[in-house]
C-alpha cells in the first residue's frame, strides 16, 4: 500500500476515533487538542501529537507517526497547530454529502433569496431528532447548544447565513465523520431539518440519477470527433441568445428537452439549483460542461477534458503578466492597481470587459484575444461580464508570508521610532535608491528609480503602518526570494 492511500486511511481511521467519543464538532477537537497542550501554545510538538492519537484510540508505528506528523505540520516549524489539524480533517468531503448539505439548504431556502436568517435556523432545527438524541448519547439541548454555537461562528454578518456558510458549517461535521458514516450524515440532516417531508424535495440519490440520465442522453448525441462537453456546450449555446455564457432555468430546461430528457419540474429546479451556485439564477454553463466532459472521460485524473470542474487560474497567462511587472519595474503592482481604480468609471469595484482591457493595456500588459478572454473568465465570479479588480489585484499581490511580514513590521518600527504614523517626507529621508531592487536588479538607473520612488508618494501626506505593510506587499509580490527580499529591507532603508 502506497503512503498516500495510508495517509488517507490513518486520517479516515482519527474520524471515526473522534465520532465514537461523542465528538461532532470542531470545538470538541479544539479542547481534546488543549488538553494535551502543556504551554497553552495553540500548538502540539510531536510528543503532545502522539499522546492525543493514543487518547483517542489511534496507536501507530514511529514510520507511521513520522509521515502523519509531516502530513499536518503544513508549515514545517516541527510543531502541528490545532488549525493545520482541523484544516486537514475538514477535507475531502465526499461529493454525496456536498449533495446532501446543497439539497437541505434549497429545501429550507424556500423564498430563493440565497440566504437563511439564524433566528429562522434556530427554530427549524429539529434537536430531537438528532441521531445522538434518538441514540440517547446526548440530550436534546446539549445538540440545540452545539449547533447554534456552531453555525453562528459560521455567519458573516451575525444575522444570516448563505449556502457557502452552511457548507462550511457542515465542513465541520464531516471532520469527525469517517466516510463508512454516509447512512448517518444523510440522517443527520434530513431528520433535523424535515427535508423529507417537503413536497418540493429531490433526494440526493436521485438527484445523482438525475445526472447520469442527463449524461448519457448527452453521450448518444456525441459524434466520435466530440467529447460530451463540447456536445452539452453547442446546445447551451443555442439557447444562451445574448452570448454571455450564461442561462437562466427557462433555457435549461429547453436545452434538458433537447437532451431528450424527460424530469419533473421539481427535478429540473433541483438540477438547475445545484449548478447555480451562487444564487444568482443563471448557470455558467462552462462549468456544467466540465463536469460532464470529465464523466466521459471515465474520471481518469490523467485525461485533461476541453472544459474544467472548477475554473482553474489560467497560470500561463498569470505568469506572463508577472514576468512583465517584474521587468517594469518594482512598483509596477502598485501603477497597475491605480490605472484599474481609475479605470472604474462607476465605481462599483468592478470592470467591464472594455475596461479591463483598456486597464490591461494601459499597464502595459499585451495579451492576445484568447488570453484575455480566458483572464476575465476566471475572474467573471457571477458570469455577468464584470470583474472585481481588487480580487485581480490580490492575487497578482499575494499576501506577505510571516517572515516578510515580520521583517517589514521591523523596518517600520526602526523608521518611524514605533509611532503609529509617519509623514511622506520622513519616508522618503530613509529611503536609498542606489540600494534599492531595481537597481540591485539592473532594471533601472538610480535616478529613474529615486524618481520613481517620489512619484508614488507625491500625493501622500501621512503614512500609517497599514498603509506601508501595504507598499511593500506590492513590491514583495515581485520579489522571487526571500534573501533578496530581505537584502531590499535591510539595505534600501538607511
Amino acid at each position: 500500500m502506497d503512503w498516500r492511500n495510508k495517509l488517507d486511511l490513518i486520517q479516515n481511521k482519527i474520524r471515526g476515533q473522534l465520532h465514537a467519543r461523542k465528538i461532532d464538532d470542531l470545538e470538541g477537537v479544539y479542547q481534546l487538542m488543549a488538553e494535551f497542550d502543556r504551554d497553552n501554545s495553540g500548538y502540539l510538538d510531536k510528543d503532545e501529537f502522539q499522546k492525543f492519537l493514543s487518547k483517542i484510540g489511534v496507536f501507530l508505528t514511529t514510520q507511521e507517526l513520522r509521515a502523519v506528523y509531516d502530513k499536518y505540520d503544513q508549515n514545517k516549524d516541527g510543531n502541528i497547530a490545532y488549525a493545520e489539524f482541523v484544516n486537514l480533517i475538514r477535507e475531502n468531503m465526499s461529493e454525496k454529502r456536498i449533495n446532501v448539505v446543497r439539497s437541505t439548504f434549497s429545501f429550507l431556502d424556500q423564498s430563493r433569496h440565497g440566504r437563511l436568517q439564524l433566528d429562522s435556523l434556530y427554530r427549524l432545527y429539529q434537536a430531537k431528532n438528532h441521531p445522538r438524541v434518538r441514540t440517547r448519547q446526548k440530550t436534546s439541548e446539549q445538540i440545540t447548544k452545539e449547533f447554534v454555537n456552531a453555525i453562528s461562528k459560521r455567519s458573516k454578518d451575525g444575522q444570516s447565513i448563505n449556502e457557502e456558510e452552511f457548507l462550511n458549517y457542515y465542513a465541520d461535521c464531516n471532520a469527525t465523520l469517517p466516510s463508512e458514516k454516509e447512512e448517518y450524515f444523510t440522517d443527520l440532516l434530513t431528520s433535523t431539518w424535515g427535508v423529507t417531508s417537503g413536497a418540493d424535495y429531490v433526494s440526493p440519490e436521485r438527484l445523482a440519477q438525475l445526472e447520469i440520465i442527463l449524461f448519457e442522453k448527452i453521450r448518444q448525441k456525441t459524434v466520435t470527433k466530440d467529447d460530451e462537453g463540447k456536445t452539452a456546450k453547442k446546445a447551451f449555446m443555442y439557447f444562451d441568445l445574448e452570448n454571455k455564457g450564461t442561462i437562466d432555468i427557462y433555457q435549461f430546461a429547453q436545452a434538458l428537452q433537447k437532451f431528450g430528457c424527460v424530469f419533473s419540474e421539481k427535478e429540473i429546479q433541483a438540477l438547475f439549483n445545484k449548478y447555480d451556485a451562487d444564487k444568482s439564477g443563471r448557470l455558467c454553463y462552462d462549468e456544467i460542461c466540465g463536469l460532464i466532459a470529465l464523466m466521459g472521460s471515465g474520471n481518469n485524473a490523467n485525461v485533461n477534458p476541453v472544459f474544467q470542474i472548477a475554473r482553474a487560474p489560467p497560470q500561463d497567462t498569470l505568469n506572463r503578466i508577472r514576468n512583465d511587472l517584474i521587468k517594469k519595474g518594482q512598483h509596477s503592482v502598485i501603477r497597475m492597481a491605480t490605472i484599474f481604480i481609475n479605470s472604474d468609471k462607476n465605481k462599483n469595484g468592478t470592470l467591464n470587459r472594455q475596461e479591463f482591457q483598456w486597464a490591461m493595456k494601459e499597464s502595459g500588459l499585451l495579451l492576445t484575444k484568447t488570453e484575455y478572454d480566458n483572464l476575465f473568465r476566471y475572474f467573471d465570479k457571477n458570469c455577468d461580464d464584470e470583474v472585481s479588480f481588487v480580487e485581480f489585484i490580490a492575487f497578482v499581490r499575494k499576501p506577505l508570508s510571516q517572515y516578510r511580514l515580520d521583517l517589514t513590521n521591523q523596518l517600520w518600527n526602526r523608521i518611524s521610532n514605533s509611532e503609529p504614523q509617519i509623514s511622506s517626507q520622513q519616508l522618503k529621508q530613509y529611503y536609498d535608491s542606489s540600494k534599492s531592487h531595481d537597481v540591485n536588479t539592473n532594471i533601472k538607473t538610480v535616478a529613474d528609480a529615486n524618481k520613481d520612488f517620489h512619484d508614488i508618494w507625491k500625493d501622500v501626506q501621512i503614512i500609517t503602518q497599514q498603509h506601508f505593510i501595504e507598499y511593500v506587499t506590492d513590491i514583495s509580490a515581485l520579489i522571487d526570494n526571500d534573501q533578496a527580499f530581505e537584502k531590499f529591507i535591510r539595505f534600501a532603508w538607511k
